[in-house]
């Protein structure tokens, strides 16, 4: 067997270890049962998910089951305790742990700052973003993996998109953006229900081919006002609310008939939460 095709058996096997996480991410699966599911040994399945994935499976769950805990959160009603217990933590200590590790604060801080930003009615008394006006001259060529649901639940179909990388024709540093087609802060919050559509993408050149399962699309030449938030993925909304909610009222600008698009500058996988940056583009009319 080729090198290529080697790597796309194994990407064709991690794959179901992918879904088989996301189906539950607070569950705890032992590194047999997972090698087991994409028919690896635990030695050799332990050392390929790692070189594919860029993060051990054991720090997947970890990070996945946190970045669920940080939504609970927000949610004044849920007892801290059973935050920690949904996210799939033995004991409140382990989760406290390790939330202050990933996210910089302890949970009963976060909890507090996420409620105080949700109260705030006047957007002016947040810190201000930076707008930068951006002109795109030449498309942005994507494959995209669709997603149908949360925006939560959308880092499952990136994980399944890195996996088929190996099939596409991408630039020397290709980018990775999401596509959102409905609002952004109903489908974080999981408002619009389970039909609401996002695209997780990666940066191809023109004439890359696509697996079945993946689709081409592209970001057109364009205007874009340009933010940059730093932190979570589940804050984002605080970020999307100042742009169009507070900035785009207050300027002179109309809002394009464009889905609403992220770039993400690093990577989930090595980089802790609060560390997370993400530019938002909002596509205005010419």
């Amino acid at each position: 067997m080729s090198k290529r095709s080697t790597q796309q058996d194994y990407a064709r096997r991690l794959m179901k270890v992918v879904k088989l996480i996301w189906q539950d991410p607070t569950r705890h699966y032992s590194l047999e049962q997972l090698a087991s599911v994409a028919n690896f040994s635990a030695f050799h399945f332990h050392r390929i998910y790692r070189d594919m994935m860029g993060e051990t499976v054991a720090a997947t769950q970890q990070r996945l089951r946190l970045h669920f805990a940080s939504r609970d959160l927000a949610l004044d009603e849920v007892p801290q305790i059973r935050v920690a217990q949904r996210a799939g933590f033995q004991s409140s200590a382990a989760f406290v742990r390790a939330f202050t590790v990933a996210y910089g604060v302890t949970p009963g801080v976060y909890r507090r700052q996420r409620l105080l930003a949700l109260q705030l009615k006047n957007l002016q008394e947040k810190a201000m973003y930076h707008v930068e006006i951006r002109t795109l001259t030449a498309p942005i060529h994507l494959a995209a993996r669709r997603h149908l649901g949360s925006y939560l639940n959308i880092g499952e179909a990136f994980s399944l998109l890195e996996l088929e990388i190996g099939k596409l024709t991408v630039p020397p540093l290709p980018r990775w953006f999401g596509l959102f087609y409905d609002e952004p802060d109903h489908v974080r919050q999981g408002i619009i229900g389970p039909e609401s559509r996002s695209d997780a993408c990666v940066e191809i050149t023109a004439d890359s081919d696509l697996p079945d399962q993946l689709q081409k699309v592209h970001i057109p030449p364009g205007r874009f006002a340009v933010i940059e938030h730093r932190g979570a993925y589940s804050e984002l909304d605080h970020a999307y609310q100042w742009l169009i909610g507070h900035w785009l009222q207050q300027s002179d600008e109309q809002p394009a008939a464009l889905p609403g698009i992220e770039l993400y500058l690093n990577d989930s996988s090595n980089t802790a939460p609060k560390d997370l940056r993400t530019e938002i583009w909002l596509a205005l009319d010419n």
